[in-house]
């Protein structure tokens, strides 16, 4: 009997026991579809914050002030962070390598329209921000350099606040708004950037707007220049630009007791692909008991199924059936009961992610390799917990195993 014959065999095998093959399969199943479900939420969730995080889209490596005190009569003093000029960061867009500088500031005001109330962050930019990042406008125009130098009263609402404080017929471009009792005209919409599950969360469930720099400095007191990232011409080489331009930037302001820092993410992304491979390893090894749950049943299957066919093996043997043909075919019939097993789980798999993409924040990522490796690990089981089945068949003496009732 060759190995065709022998999967033909098994087939007819378990289909003549479908009931009880699938039972014995369950446990396969149930191993399998965990496994790749768990690595594919988790690989969705790293790869969404991953994005959220660490995301290069504009290549932009963040800069920030680090204080480290001052010792003023016997105590330390804490140093904030400079104010920083439009003539400085002029200068830092003079580094090599810097594309573009995005300065920004921010603050919290309640917005009122008609009967409409809404609680929002509002971020101050300066035209270099529509430059360096991708906002797609909808209606109107753009904040620009006159608007940050004139201090104008003018705002950008994004497309979340039109829809909650505006009716769809509605002319929102020049509508005056109010901000903490002050008059502001609305001279453009752009598409949110909000990521979807932000809008669920309360502080930003209304949206967001955008004001010139120096506007939110007046209306707020916070400072011009409250946030810099440097946008580099070259994603290999950013961090060195954003080194370089820290390293400017501690020239032009030479603060005692404080520098400013180009933020370095890659460690910290490191460290946060080690922790998800951590805990998705941790889950995926508890699912992985199914395994070997369904390996030990379909042993006990395959034993069960030998003390059945005894007179069949008997009538084999004497017929000039060798050993190793008896142990070939109860180990392709265990082998051919935990693969379909295997499959049958990637198809549930695959069912489940896709159910829970639906609802999930972010979409599970199916990992090739994984659904590979859920393959060959189930037809490895097989062959684990087939060979002591099939072992006990090949010895069996012909003739014990006809005289067998």
């Amino acid at each position: 009997m060759n190995i065709w014959e022998g999967f033909v065999v098994a087939l007819s095998s378990i289909w003549n026991h479908k009931v009880r093959s699938i039972l014995t399969m369950l446990g396969i199943i149930i191993g399998v579809s965990a496994v790749i479900i768990v690595v594919a939420i988790g690989d969705g969730a790293r790869k969404q914050m991953s994005d959220e995080l660490f995301s290069t889209d504009d290549n932009a490596v963040p800069i920030y002030f680090e204080g480290t005190g001052i010792e003023e009569n016997g105590e330390m003093i804490w140093v904030e962070q400079p104010d920083l000029t439009g003539e400085q960061l002029d200068e830092v867009k003079q580094v090599p390598g810097v594309k573009h500088i995005l300065a920004t500031n921010s603050g919290w005001g309640s917005m009122v329209y008609n009967e409409h109330t809404a609680d929002m962050q509002m971020t101050g930019v300066d035209n270099q921000y529509f430059i360096a990042k991708d906002i797609k406008l909808l209606e109107g125009r753009r904040l620009n350099t006159r608007d940050n130098d004139s201090y104008s009263r003018v705002v950008m609402i994004d497309s979340l606040t039109r829809e909650k404080m505006f009716k769809p017929d509605e002319e929102a471009v020049g509508a005056i708004i109010e901000i903490e009792s002050n008059p502001y005209k609305v001279v453009g919409v752009y598409e949110t950037t909000l990521p979807p599950e932000f809008q669920q969360l309360e502080d930003f469930s209304n949206g967001e707007m955008l004001m010139p720099r120096t506007l939110i400095s007046m209306m707020f007191g916070a400072p011009e220049i409250d946030t810099i990232s440097v946008i580099g011409d070259n994603p290999e080489t950013l961090f060195d630009t954003g080194n370089m331009a820290a390293d400017k930037l501690n020239e032009l302001t030479a603060i005692e007791g404080g520098m400013f820092v180009a933020q370095d993410m890659t460690e910290f992304a490191e460290e946060f692909d080690s922790f998800y491979m951590t805990i998705t390893l941790f889950i995926s090894s508890i699912a992985g008991i199914s395994l070997l749950v369904g390996g030990i049943g379909v042993m006990n299957i395959m034993l069960v199924s030998v003390t059945e066919r005894t007179r069949e093996i008997g009538l084999r043997k004497a017929l000039g059936a060798t050993r190793r043909q008896i142990l070939g075919q109860f180990l392709i019939e265990s082998v051919t009961l935990t693969s379909l097993g295997g499959l049958i789980g990637i198809g549930f798999a695959a069912l489940v992610t896709a159910v829970a993409a639906q609802f999930l924040p972010f979409s599970p990522l199916i990992n090739p390799v994984v659904v590979l490796v859920g393959i060959l690990f189930s037809s490895f089981t097989g062959i684990v917990f087939g060979i002591l089945p099939a072992n006990k068949a090949s010895k069996l003496s012909p003739i014990d195993a006809l005289r067998y009732e």
